[in-house]
């Protein structure tokens, strides 16, 4: 039987975080005396937190240091983790819209963020109980554009419903998980703003996920709609 998986993002596809992600960032190098421009921000952005670290220190020129990578990064977690418990905003429609998808597919997250950064956003959002399983960035073994978080997610949901054929379809904000995607072999949508050389990576394009019908879903994975059981 074929059952067609969705594989989420949590960062700018269900939350929008890449303005507190830039931010804590900013905060973080500023220690070192880096100031952190839109040119040196795109350097960074949609990689993990510890990879977007690494990427702008060298692109602001500053010598290779994992020690200072180290320490920048967890300084940069927790000045996000300051930011994001005063507020932060999930896409609207989000929950509805999962919901609504949960009816034709089976949904996991496949993620950048850390579990407890997932796990205490879903907690005030109300999405507690909707992804099966969460792949967050300590559950593979190397993260985006690496395939291992997707591999490592198919492989679970190949454990967790045995003998269903699994049609799986991505769903990522930036180019970095769209090549993650391509790179497990797994089609995917990309959501939110693209540059057209950017968006052309993916199989479709949507400006949010409340855009992303079951409907959709159907025809990128090549379920009908009797699919999922």
């Amino acid at each position: 039987m074929d059952v067609p998986v969705l594989l989420v993002e949590f960062e700018g596809v269900i939350a929008e975080t890449a303005a507190l992600r830039r931010d804590a960032l900013s905060e973080s190098l500023a220690v070192e005396g880096i100031t952190v421009t839109d040119t040196l921000a795109a350097a960074g952005a949609g990689y993990c937190t510890e990879d977007a670290v690494r990427r702008v220190r060298r692109a602001a020129g500053a010598p290779d240091d994992e020690t200072a990578t180290e320490l920048a990064r967890l300084r940069a977690e927790r000045a996000f983790a300051t930011r994001a418990g005063k507020g932060l905003t999930i896409a609207p429609a989000a929950r509805p819209t999962l919901e609504r998808l949960s009816s034709c597919c089976r949904l996991s997250l496949v993620t950048r963020a850390s579990r407890r950064e997932v796990e205490f956003v879903f907690g005030l959002g109300g999405l507690d109980g909707l992804f099966r399983p969460v792949i967050a960035l300590e559950d593979a073994p190397r993260p985006k554009p690496d395939a291992a978080p997707y591999e490592t997610a198919l492989a679970r949901i190949a454990q967790l419903f045995p003998g269903q054929q699994l049609r799986a379809l991505a769903v990522e904000d930036h180019l970095v998980g769209i090549r993650a995607a391509r790179a497990a072999g797994i089609a995917c949508v990309a959501v939110g703003a693209f540059a057209a050389h950017e968006a052309v990576e993916a199989d479709a394009w949507v400006e949010s996920i409340a855009d992303l019908t079951p409907e959709r879903v159907r025809e990128l994975t090549g379920v009908s709609s009797g699919g999922r059981r």
